[in-house]
């Protein structure tokens, strides 16, 4: 970019055609994230701003965005934010990226009834990252009484930032912990989890801008990649009331054996939902003691 006046359109297009020779995805949907957060206004706001001449330190920023993005890192943690189930989150390298299969995962637990037929449901969410799926859950139903926990103090301090900048630190209690060190047996109402489910061999093949960026600890399922997703089951049985119920986003094709998994440890009414791609994303289950 020379020292003539730019103007949107011309930052757009060029900034695009930097990050398509990078190899980035979608470089034209990045670069218009980024310039809408610098101009304050929304992506689609763009378009009627194309004329619009950015002022030097704009175009600086921008230039500084643009050369992060083309190294490889997520837009969502240049940005420092992320929206998820209508509200924005903090998010950074502490954490994994919100998926919008994980908003699917927080739609079916609020569309679950006969949880919130309980006056106040105790609800724990294991591994809980930015906070993303307990807090969306808190803000739909505040009289809920919510746990959050997470072997990584890192992920719990950015979580507890989410929670303070939606209002929601009186709603929902933080701790570093495991699941049944920390919670009392048949005490729970529901367990809720977007646990690590990628085999450590795949893993290995993510692309470089998950591999290289996102935390290893959020995405290492083990050999098979249901490791820690089998000890949570356990745990769960430990912690859940009768007709108490577990929530799981799992691998796109582990659900037959997510399926197995949970009824061999007692649960009913076990159910595989697929994603938007017809791919295995979700499984519930209720406990029968």
């Amino acid at each position: 970019m020379a020292n003539t006046p730019k103007t949107v359109l011309h930052v757009l297009q060029s900034g695009a055609k930097f990050l398509e020779r990078k190899q980035v995805e979608t470089p034209r949907l990045v670069c218009e994230m980024l310039l809408s957060r610098l101009l304050n206004c929304k992506r689609l706001e763009l378009y009627l701003r194309y004329d619009e001449i950015l002022a030097e330190k704009k175009l600086d920023a921008m230039r500084r965005g643009i050369k992060r993005a083309g190294a490889g890192e997520p837009v969502q943690y240049i940005l420092g934010s992320t929206g998820f189930m209508d509200a924005i989150f903090k998010i950074d390298r502490r954490a994994l990226i919100p998926r919008p299969e994980t908003e699917e995962l927080v739609r079916y637990i609020l569309a679950c009834n006969d949880l919130w037929q309980h006056e106040a449901p105790a609800i724990v969410d294991v591994g809980t990252g930015s906070g993303c799926i307990i807090l969306s859950v808190a803000a739909a139903h505040p009289n809920g009484k919510y746990l959050a926990i997470d072997i990584s103090e890192e992920a719990l301090s950015l979580a507890r930032e989410n929670a303070e900048a939606l209002n929601l630190t009186t709603h929902v209690h933080f701790a570093n912990a495991d699941l049944a060190d920390m919670v009392e047996p048949e005490s729970m109402h529901a367990v809720v989890a977007n646990l690590p489910y990628i085999s450590t061999a795949d893993c290995d093949r993510l692309a470089t801008i998950v591999r290289d960026h996102e935390p290893r600890s959020a995405l290492d399922g083990g050999p098979d990649g249901l490791e820690i997703i089998r000890m949570v089951v356990q745990d769960a049985c430990i912690v859940l009331k009768n007709d108490g119920m577990l929530f799981l986003e799992i691998g796109e094709s582990q659900g037959a054996q997510v399926s197995e998994l949970l009824k061999a440890c007692g649960f009913a009414d076990v159910v595989i939902i697929k994603d938007l791609s017809d791919r295995d994303r979700i499984a519930s289950g209720r406990l029968k003691m």
